[in-house]
């Protein structure tokens, strides 16, 4: 009875706070988790690499070490690259259109990147065959990324010109 009460609490709130928001804050917030998520996915791949690596070391396999240690620095350097832009957007808002260009083109270059390494090959690690399920979700991830982040640069643009007329108007 009290956690039903508990749970009625708290979605009469939330939706009560999402009905006040504006749609485009409301977009933002939905492009963040979205952006948090990715960047613990690429933190866990990171983990499960760096496990591997560890795994390779003592068994003395030191063919596969300089690979891991390449995924692991893509995995682990996307991840804080992802933070470190999530932060910038909650900060900045809808006043730049530069975070969300930077999401753009860091989530295509990681899914060009993926996609050359299951089809050509990439040096230094060469081709993978192996396609995993974190793989997948970060890729549909970076896919909504793009595509939320284009639509708010869509908006800043839109409402930078509606201003921009309104200014005009004024000074007419």
């Amino acid at each position: 009875m009290f956690t039903r009460l508990l749970y009625q609490c708290f979605y009469y709130n939330l939706f009560k706070l999402i009905q006040q928001m504006n749609i485009q804050h409301l977009v933002i917030y939905i492009l963040a988790a979205t952006v948090l998520s990715t960047s613990v996915i690429y933190f866990i791949l990171a983990s499960n690499e760096y496990k591997s690596l560890v795994e390779f070391a003592a068994e003395g396999l030191d063919g596969e070490i300089s690979e891991l240690q390449i995924e692991i620095a893509l995995f682990a350097g996307s991840a804080i690259i992802y933070l470190g832009l999530l932060g910038w957007i909650l900060v900045k808002k809808l006043k730049s259109i530069v975070p969300y260009s930077i999401l753009i083109i860091l989530s295509t270059i990681l899914i060009i990147t993926y996609a050359a390494s299951r089809t050509v090959g990439v040096p230094v690690i060469g081709i993978e065959f192996y396609i995993g399920k974190y793989d997948m979700i970060t890729k549909v991830l970076q896919g909504v990324i793009i595509a939320i982040s284009g639509y708010l640069i869509y908006r800043i643009m839109t409402n930078r010109r509606k201003q921009q007329q309104e200014t005009m108007k004024r000074k007419k």
